[in-house]
């Protein structure tokens, strides 16, 4: 038997079987939009939930470099250079570097009182500290300042209560507190902050001074950029050492944005060979007595990609026991066919067909289910996938949908895999049609 007449009588019977042929495709259908849908989902969350973590809360792109045993998230020791930053910024793989410092003698006042926890730095990039609302401080400018989150909700609970007076009840300050947790994202809020006034006193060449600074912008949240962090330009730095005969200003950390997570290890590297050697201000300054630490947080980045590998190899064993129920359902659906077409099995033997014939017939049915299936399956999959995002928007309330992340290697397995799945189910069928005797399936009625 040709292939060409094996597929003209496998589209025959399919086309005069209607109803079981279409069970036999949803079947195959169904396990195949479920692999790709969990893929698709999985994938995408995945893709979102890491974002998340690793650039908006724990800003794993960044890298930290500071004096062992300094105190603080930055440190104490004030050893780097603006020389030290202009070098890091040189290295493959950086997208920017910063120095940070706290500002000496650095409480700053709202409104005559001191703000709780308020800690002013020194920052030199506007590509380290992420903005919500408003602008970044002027580098080489004075009398900004950009505020934390915490910070920016503290002024916002004063700005309400202001609006409300000395009458204010408990149940009010509460509501207060609760509608400035999102101050810097909220519009209306942000840009009643943005523009006030507060005051801070520093100590620069050996002289307190006290300044009225305009709040310019409000910092994102993040677990890296703490919320009671403010931050100033360089004009506020009040330490300089002495190097090479020139005093130059001094700073407690280095702090690094790599512009490929995955080449966080890469550019660390880089930091500790260079730290490590006499090129630079700081080793200068410390000698080889003191370790300059180069911090990452890739364990952590790693461990969570490893929990969400293992979460999607679980949910896709789902999806596959759903390919498996199909290639079930296909080969009970040959197995009633061959039982249907005992007759027509028996004539066409006797007629000269070989039992090769027999087996090719069956097993051409079974491909063209199969393959009928998979390209359903496939426009399934993506379609399950975009419901799933839209009425997980809607029942979250979210403000971006996950993004779908498409992953067209794995679809292409998928479809193999359930071709193949509908062939083997098809191949104990056809090598049962192909064992009929031709004279009993002449006398089966």
């Amino acid at each position: 038997m040709e292939q060409r007449d094996a597929f003209r009588l496998s589209f025959t019977n399919i086309l005069g079987h209607k109803m079981r042929n279409v069970l036999a495709v949803l079947s195959v259908t169904i396990g195949i939009a479920a692999v790709i849908a969990v893929v698709t989902m999985t994938q995408g969350l995945q893709s979102a939930l890491l974002n998340v973590l690793t650039k908006d809360l724990l800003r794993a792109n960044m890298i930290n470099v500071t004096v062992e045993g300094s105190q603080g998230l930055f440190g104490s020791d004030r050893v780097f250079t603006d020389q030290d930053v202009a070098n890091v910024k040189a290295m493959d793989g950086v997208l920017a570097a910063d120095v940070f410092a706290p500002v000496n003698g650095n409480p700053i006042k709202y409104n005559g009182k001191l703000l709780k926890s308020a800690n002013v730095r020194i920052t030199t990039s506007s590509s380290i500290i992420p903005i919500n609302a408003g602008r970044f401080v002027d580098i080489n400018g004075s009398a900004e300042i950009v505020v934390g989150a915490e910070t920016s909700q503290t002024i916002c609970e004063a700005l309400l209560k202001g609006d409300i007076g000395d009458g204010i009840t408990t149940a009010q300050e509460d509501a207060n507190k609760k509608t400035c947790e999102n101050a810097t994202t909220n519009p209306a809020l942000s840009s009643r902050i943005l523009g006030q006034k507060v005051q801070l006193r520093y100590l620069k060449n050996k002289e307190i001074h006290s300044e009225e600074l305009t709040i310019v912008g409000l910092v994102k949240k993040s677990e890296f950029i703490g919320g009671t962090n403010s931050y100033v330009s360089p004009f506020y730095q009040g330490y300089t050492e002495n190097l090479n005969g020139t005093d130059v200003s001094v700073y407690t950390g280095v702090v690094v944005s790599v512009a490929d997570i995955n080449g966080v290890t890469a550019v660390a590297d880089q930091l500790k060979e260079y730290f490590d050697s006499y090129n630079s201000d700081a080793r200068k300054l410390i000698g080889d007595d003191r370790k300059i630490t180069v911090n990452t947080l890739k364990e952590i980045v790693d461990e969570i990609e490893k929990s969400f590998a293992q979460v999607g190899g679980f949910l896709g064993g789902v999806a596959v026991v759903a390919l498996l129920v199909g290639m079930i359902g296909i080969m009970n659906i040959m197995l009633v066919t061959v039982k249907e077409r005992t007759r027509e099995i028996g004539v066409m033997k006797a007629t000269g067909a070989t039992r090769r014939g027999v087996i090719q017939l069956f097993l051409t049915e079974a491909m063209i289910i199969c393959v009928i299936g998979a390209v359903i399956g496939i426009a399934a999959g993506i379609g399950l996938s975009v419901l799933f995002n839209q009425l997980t928007v809607s029942l979250f309330q979210m403000d971006e949908a996950i993004p779908l992340v498409f992953v067209w290697p794995v679809y292409i397995a998928a479809v193999i895999v359930g071709i193949v799945v509908g062939v083997l189910s098809g191949l104990y069928p056809a090598w049962q049609a192909a064992r009929v005797n031709p004279i009993e399936a002449l006398r089966y009625e």
